[in-house]
């Protein structure tokens, strides 16, 4: 079988397993791929120079889409730089396709220019691993549970290019199996007793858009008090209005602590409150019930977890509180003097993303790091609820995530992600791919802190915080971005479609307002 063959039946059956969409970083090993897919219109190519901003950005469109999406790259350390993404798909469930062209086995082990050991370089971040050659060219993507990511390694010898360009047939998906999340429920627990035994409380992580409405549902029929994260999707929705905590995550510990609720409902994503950890330690013996969409219960001790959330819909459960308004009543007094410090304090950080979110009612928002995500699920505004919300899982907490907004943009809405400064600079590449894309109104706004703050709290050394005194608007400038810094949110804006903003907070104010949100939690 020639090169050229070789490759046309890799990607045959890649199409044919429902995949339309490819992210190539074009090399000379992978030039069979590259021939064959430029001559090949129907199918989507985004085309990269560097293959971590690549892998990332499938990631997004995935998480968009729902389908699966490949990434092909060149041979040696270049299909290592897929590594971060692979370990990123894994924990979210995002069927990342991998494949790395190489050069013949003979090289293997011997050093040879750009031959390294790439067959098991992902180690436990994949489902399965394909090697294949001219001899060894038996390729399928039969019997996937599409839950992790896969490796497809092919190894072309020269001449690489040694044949006529194949047309794909696109008519094809008799292959394609469904995401995860749209599998069947799985009744195989019975939690029947942990809800009429226990008055939980839930806590909403991640959760895909399809999945919200039945969520909404189980919710107002359950009435127990609810703590939504920010990439949930459904924090600040109307119909939730009178079961969600408004004051933040302090509020969950007081609800515990009174006894109020003695249990955790978990419905999503593995959460990023600070109360999930504590369910290791402090609050250990803690009942929990898990609702997820992958076999992660996010816990390293023992707890009933379900593997698909559409197995809700087997979990029967009595309605818990009659009325929680009373019982919220607190929270909403608390939540009211939470905003009277953000108007008092509007240029902390905290200030600032209250005042932003305000302007994103209805429109896409992408929370990108650890502190933005804390700063939007205790500061963001209830009555200005987005159309859509997400947030890379985080594996490492800033790789990648502004490719990943990029791939999840939509053109239907303002798409607005909030990253931190040392995420952006983590990821500077990945504007590059903006060209490429289908007129979008992307605002990128980085809260430029000047390093790493969100360690100051925790260490008090200021090693960690790796301080810097970068401004962005070279960076915008580099990839024809349109750039303004903002002190202060403005009332009016003129964004242009591509649109970084600089947030330039004041530190002492964020040290005011949490200094004075604090010690109302002492009283």
């Amino acid at each position: 079988m020639t090169n050229m063959q070789l490759a046309a039946k890799v990607l045959q059956g890649l199409v044919s397993s429902g995949i339309r969409e490819f992210c190539l970083c074009a090399g000379a090993r992978n030039s069979p791929f590259v021939h064959i897919l430029e001559e090949n219109k129907d199918v989507k190519v985004y085309s990269f120079f560097e293959e971590r901003s690549a892998a990332f950005f499938a990631l997004g469109r995935m998480a968009k889409t729902q389908r699966p999406m490949a990434v092909i790259t060149t041979s040696g350390t270049a299909v290592a730089e897929l590594l971060p993404a692979a370990i990123e798909a894994t924990y979210s469930s995002l069927p990342l396709v991998m494949v790395t062209a190489d050069r013949p086995k003979s090289y293997r082990g011997s050093g040879a220019p750009q031959s390294i050991e790439q067959v098991g370089i992902f180690s436990y971040y994949i489902e399965a691993s394909l090697d294949i050659d001219a001899e060894n060219h038996h390729f399928s993507m039969k019997g996937l549970t599409w839950k992790k990511p896969v490796h497809i390694n092919v190894c072309f010898s020269e001449p690489l290019i040694d044949g006529p360009v194949a047309k794909l047939d696109l008519t094809s998906t008799s292959e394609w199996v469904k995401f995860p999340e749209q599998c069947e429920p799985n009744a195989g627990h019975d939690t029947t007793h942990f809800l009429k035994i226990y008055n939980p409380i839930v806590i909403l992580g991640t959760l895909p858009s399809k999945a919200q409405l039945p969520i909404l549902n189980f919710l107002k029929k359950i009435q127990c008090p609810i703590y939504a994260e920010g990439i949930s999707g459904l924090r600040g929705h109307p119909d939730l209005s009178h079961l969600e905590i408004r004051s933040g995550e302090n509020y969950i510990n007081h609800l515990l602590d009174q006894g109020i609720c003695n249990a955790v409902l978990r419905i999503g994503g593995v959460p990023t409150v600070r109360l999930w950890r504590d369910l290791e330690d402090k609050r250990k013996n803690l009942p929990v019930l898990s609702v997820g969409y992958n076999h992660y219960s996010g816990l390293s001790r023992e707890v009933t977890h379900f593997t698909h959330l559409a197995s809700l819909a087997v979990i029967q459960s009595p309605e818990h509180f009659k009325d929680l308004g009373p019982l919220l009543k607190e929270d909403l007094q608390r939540a009211n003097v939470k905003e009277d410090l953000l108007a008092k304090y509007p240029r902390s950080e905290q200030g600032l993303v209250w005042s932003l979110s305000k302007k994103m009612k209805g429109q896409s928002v992408y929370l990108g790091n650890s502190l933005p995500i804390r700063h939007w699920d205790l500061a963001a505004d209830f009555d200005s609820y987005p159309g859509r919300v997400v947030g890379n899982r985080g594996a490492n907490g800033i790789d990648g995530q502004v490719s990943t907004f990029l791939g999840w943009a939509e053109p239907s809405t303002e798409n607005w992600c909030i990253v931190g400064d040392l995420t952006a600079m983590y990821d500077l590449s990945s504007l590059w791919i903006t060209p490429q894309l289908e007129n979008k109104k992307m605002r990128l706004v980085v809260i430029n802190n000047r390093g790493g703050q969100i360690f100051q709290r925790m260490f008090k050394k200021d090693i960690f915080l790796n301080r810097h005194e970068i401004e962005f608007s070279h960076w915008a400038k580099m990839f024809n971005w349109d750039y303004q810094d903002w002190s202060t949110i403005p009332a009016e804006t003129n964004l242009s479609d591509r649109q970084l903003i600089e947030l330039i907070p004041d530190p002492q104010q964020t040290d005011d307002f949490l200094r004075e949100w604090e010690q109302l939690w002492k009283k």
